[in-house]
């Protein structure tokens, strides 16, 4: 069934922001200084000495701008000075080096300041009203890998980009080598609360019990659902929210008729998606 989901904006807002240009509008609600100046303080400035808060700009909006690779990076701020501007970047000097991108990038992810960024923000949304945080989904999604393909047990050996596969909705097979994203989103503002990037092979199921404790630790308010797709039909799942008092929504996965729990005598018929009341948390 299809559910018209609400918007974050008004028409009348949304006509506004059309009108102008967005990066701007985006970047006057971030304040990156204090994170710059941890990444200075933690990084060699080298002889360019850019601007830290400019190239943490250009990677955060990268994304925004369907940017996906350091060198794609580099050329827009190369050839598109409004953009190198927009970022904070001196349109007088050259744009940073693919180099430079990425390692500024390497020394974001090994400070654990994207990580910091990602649960402040989170935060600021609550504050502002923007996350409520009652209902949760979560799910996975495929990230392809640039790496270099190698057979699936040696991927495992190394722990980066592996093969997955997992099966869409008309039921046909999808295979990809890289990653998977794992997610919980907060169901009324579509926003991520909580993020997990484990290699392609990884069941979604066992990282469920993670982002659950994740979302717990950031959320102001009582977490009362959480929805799954039948790939989740653990009972760790179930088990993970009933700890935090949540009630888990996850459809009955028939793949799991071997489960103990499918031949319960006690199995009680009022069923919420053919999980047991005992094991949905709060009543």
């Amino acid at each position: 069934m299809y559910i018209l989901q609400e918007s974050l904006f008004s028409f009348e807002e949304l006509q506004i922001l059309e009108s102008k240009e967005k990066l701007p509008i985006f970047f006057s609600a971030l304040d990156l200084r204090p994170y710059a100046k941890q990444l200075k303080s933690s990084s060699p400035q080298g002889a360019e000495g850019y601007s830290k808060e400019g190239i943490l700009r250009a990677l955060i909006a990268a994304p925004l701008e369907g940017i996906d690779t350091f060198t794609s990076l580099h050329n827009r701020l190369k050839n598109d000075l409004r953009f190198r501007y927009q970022c904070g970047l001196d349109i007088s000097r050259p744009a940073p080096s693919i180099s430079t991108l990425s390692r500024v990038f390497s020394s974001l992810t090994k400070t654990g300041l994207v990580k910091r960024i990602f649960q402040d923000l989170v935060q600021l949304a609550q504050e502002e009203g923007v996350i409520d945080g009652k209902h949760q989904a979560i799910d996975s999604a495929a990230i392809d890998a640039y790496e270099k393909k190698q057979p699936k047990k040696r991927s495992e050996q190394t722990g980066n980009a592996n093969w997955g596969a997992k099966f869409d909705s008309f039921g046909n097979k999808i295979t990809w080598f890289g990653y998977k994203m794992h997610l919980a989103v907060d169901t009324k503002s579509e926003l991520p609360m909580a993020i997990e990037v484990t290699p392609a092979h990884i069941n979604d199921g066992d990282v469920a019990p993670q982002l659950i404790e994740q979302v717990k630790s950031c959320t102001n308010s009582k977490i009362d659902f959480l929805i799954m797709d039948g790939g989740y039909d653990q009972l760790k799942n179930y088990e993970s929210a009933k700890n935090i008092g949540a009630q888990a929504i996850i459809p009955l996965n028939l793949r799991n008729e071997n489960d103990s729990r499918r031949n319960c005598l006690q199995w009680n018929p009022t069923l919420f998606y053919g999980v047991r009341n005992d094991l949905l948390g709060s009543q």
